[in-house]
């Protein structure tokens, strides 16, 4: 029997080409995507920046340094350094210091000073540390006033494991106005906040917060610090006024606030922005009374200063008279 040839399988016809056009793109389309993708990158790049801003932006307004090169024994007084609010660690975050009005031997004062049972809480500007403070210290001091000036967190040899910020500058000068009361039993109608510059607001809500304190001096507020953080970043692509924070603001509450008041223009405290007295001038025009303002000439402002502070301290802290 012959053997079965072996059959070799067929191959298949190849299939015929599909008859139908390939799928084409619509440009209109691919260009709306392309649009959008490029939107997003945009607005992704936008909030970035407004974040970054929204960061860093309490170094528009707040400058501070930790060096303390500069203590009151350079102007002759003598003073006690003070370290206070204990954290929960147990350790004091703020610092301070003292400067009692009997200690200065150069200046023949009454025994006792006039105004020694008044103490000065002083908050200053936000600006380098302490050390800058010495000789508006040493002017407070020739009245014959007790002084407590204080390093807010971030400035000076206070803590410095956070930036300063205008909620931790609040709660610092409250600390500052505990530690006097509990701890050197000072009444509190016998603490005078004095605010420079943007610790013109932190004072200035002190008393809002403590109606039993019965004076407050203000040396050159700023006005508006949200206008200066407008002018120091001047962008068209970010909304510096509106996500700013650290506004420190002064009008609304000197306006409602019926402590009586003095309210300093020019002098030292505004040689860094003499263009601010106008605005100055007007914003004290709104204050509630009783207030009696004085602008300082930018030299020669010394017996000005203490004829002011005499006449505010003798009218106002020594027999206090509240309107309401």
């Amino acid at each position: 029997m012959p053997p079965a040839k072996h059959r070799v399988p067929q191959k298949a016809p190849p299939k015929p080409y599909p008859t139908t056009p390939p799928e084409v793109v619509d440009p209109v389309w691919l260009a709306k995507a392309l649009g959008l993708s490029l939107l997003a990158a945009l607005v992704c790049a936008w909030l970035t920046l407004c974040l970054l801003f929204y960061q860093g932006e309490w170094q528009l307004v707040l400058h501070p340094s930790h060096t303390v090169d500069r203590t009151p024994a350079s102007a002759g007084l003598s003073f006690q350094e003070v370290r206070f609010d204990a954290a929960e660690t147990g350790q004091p975050r703020l610092t301070g210091w003292w400067i009692p009005a009997e200690a200065n031997s150069q200046l023949s004062f009454q025994t006792p000073p006039k105004y020694a049972a008044l103490t000065v809480l002083y908050l200053h500007d936000g600006s380098q540390s302490l050390s800058a403070t010495v000789p508006s210290l040493a002017r407070l001091h020739q009245a014959g006033i007790n002084v407590f000036a204080i390093d807010y967190r971030g400035f000076g040899e206070s803590d410095s494991s956070a930036h300063p910020t205008e909620a931790r500058m609040a709660q610092d000068s409250a600390a500052a106005l505990d530690y006097l009361t509990a701890t050197r039993h000072i009444p509190v109608a016998n603490i005078i906040p004095y605010g420079v510059g943007l610790g013109a607001s932190l004072a200035t809500n002190l008393a809002l917060r403590h109606s039993q304190i019965t004076a407050l001096i203000l040396d050159n507020p700023d006005p508006d610090p949200t206008a200066t953080a407008v002018a120091l970043h001047s962008s068209r692509v970010i909304p510096v006024r509106l996500i700013f924070r650290e506004r420190f603001e002064i009008a609304r509450p000197l306006a409602a606030l019926l402590t009586p008041k003095l309210l300093i223009a020019g002098g030292p405290s505004s040689a860094h922005s003499p263009s601010n007295i106008p605005a100055l001038q007007m914003l004290f025009r709104q204050a509630h009374s009783p207030s009696l303002s004085v602008t300082l000439p930018s030299t020669g402002y010394e017996d000005a200063y203490q004829a002011a502070l005499s006449r505010f301290l003798d009218q106002y802290a020594t027999s206090p008279i509240r309107l309401r």
